[in-house]
């Protein structure tokens, strides 16, 4: 067994009080009645989508708070910034039953376990679990830039979450991160962590979370190691050769996630690009995608990755996969902790709840 080393109890995050003042603000803002927001105007995609009418007043009012760039930035200014602008989304954070952060196999992770009626479920207690792969371009964000997602995870599924804090380029680039989910998502798969029910695992992550949970099934199917049950990819990246789809190129400007941020990510992450023909970089340059999990794969209308996730999925579905794909038509790139602020964005981690719940069994009773 993998016993938790120096386990302590973890609070929601904490931010200055500016920080908190423009959280409640964007939260005022995008709160207003859909008639009111539709006087910012609508967007429509080529796909004849259209935007919702929070998203397009929040992308506006960013324009006019946000400061520089976190890619003109040093990647440890840019984790802090991130870290603030996932506040502003999530804006209050779900009461669980516990949370823990200890040391998997020398990872760092954060145990989210949900409270129960009379308390929260014994410790001894084996859970169905999600171990979740956090988002930033594998050069930014950190387990508190995704605890309110997890957090709702775990309230709304009745699931633990275990949180990977897993390395960050350009100090540690592929595959590092890749070594680190790797190890925490075997250790559950064989009964190695306290809590978790090794037979009702599933694994996910969004964006440069979701390809390292899709990469992740890719090298446990390939080393013919235990599978979890699902695989949850919310706006996965799944192609860093080119970054030249339809969807790349129609949002490449003014939908939070731009070209520009993309090609900063992926020279940090791969410097040596010869590694982006890898499926464990690029999954949809895996040759045979049979025998993989099952997929939960969910994108945004109006997300320049929309195109390669739907590919991947649809990729994963002819080789006999079962899948189910969303497009979430009028959401922009972060939506799974933009829950404070975007109507829609509430509605897409619920449906995503309730398709973790189905993949894993849960029942309440």
């Amino acid at each position: 067994m993998t016993t938790p080393h120096a386990p302590t109890t973890v609070a929601p995050p904490t931010f200055p009080l500016a920080t908190h003042i423009t959280a409640r603000a964007a939260g005022a803002l995008t709160s207003l009645p859909p008639f009111v927001l539709r006087l910012f105007g609508q967007l429509t995609n080529t796909d004849g989508d259209t935007l919702d009418s929070d998203v397009r007043a929040s992308l506006l009012a960013l324009k006019v708070v946000s400061g520089e760039d976190f890619a003109d930035l040093e990647p440890t200014f840019g984790r802090t910034i991130i870290d603030h602008e996932a506040h502003l989304g999530a804006l209050t954070y779900m009461q669980v039953g516990s949370v823990t952060e200890y040391l998997v196999d020398g990872v760092r992770v954060r145990h989210y376990r949900p409270a129960r009626r009379g308390g929260t479920a014994p410790e001894s207690e084996d859970m169905p679990t999600l171990i979740y792969m956090h988002g930033g371009g594998w050069v930014l964000g950190s387990l508190n830039s995704h605890d309110s997602t997890c957090r709702w995870i775990c309230a709304k599924a009745e699931v633990a979450v275990i949180s990977v804090d897993y390395r960050l380029a350009p100090e540690a680039p592929f595959p590092a991160g890749l070594v680190d989910v790797t190890a925490v998502a075997s250790a559950a798969l064989s009964g190695k962590i306290p809590g978790v029910d090794r037979h009702r695992v599933a694994v996910g992550g969004d964006s440069a979370g979701g390809n390292l949970a899709a990469a992740l099934c890719l090298r446990l199917r390939d080393e013919g190691k235990a599978l979890p049950r699902l695989q949850m990819l919310f706006v996965p990246v799944t192609d860093l050769r080119t970054l030249d789809t339809a969807s790349h190129r129609e949002f490449a400007k003014n939908f939070f996630l731009t070209a520009k941020h993309m090609r900063w990510y992926r020279e940090h992450y791969t410097p040596n690009e010869d590694d982006r023909d890898s499926p464990y970089v690029s999954p949809l340059a895996a040759q045979d995608l049979s025998g993989l999990p099952a997929a939960y794969v969910a994108v945004a209308g109006f997300d320049p990755l929309r195109d390669e996730g739907e590919e991947y999925a649809r990729r994963m579905r002819d080789a006999g996969v079962p899948v189910s794909l969303r497009r979430h038509t009028g959401l922009v790139h972060p939506f799974v902790n933009s829950t404070g602020v975007w109507r829609g964005a509430r509605a897409a981690l619920d449906e995503a709840v309730g398709a973790l719940r189905l993949g894993l069994g849960v029942v309440t009773p």
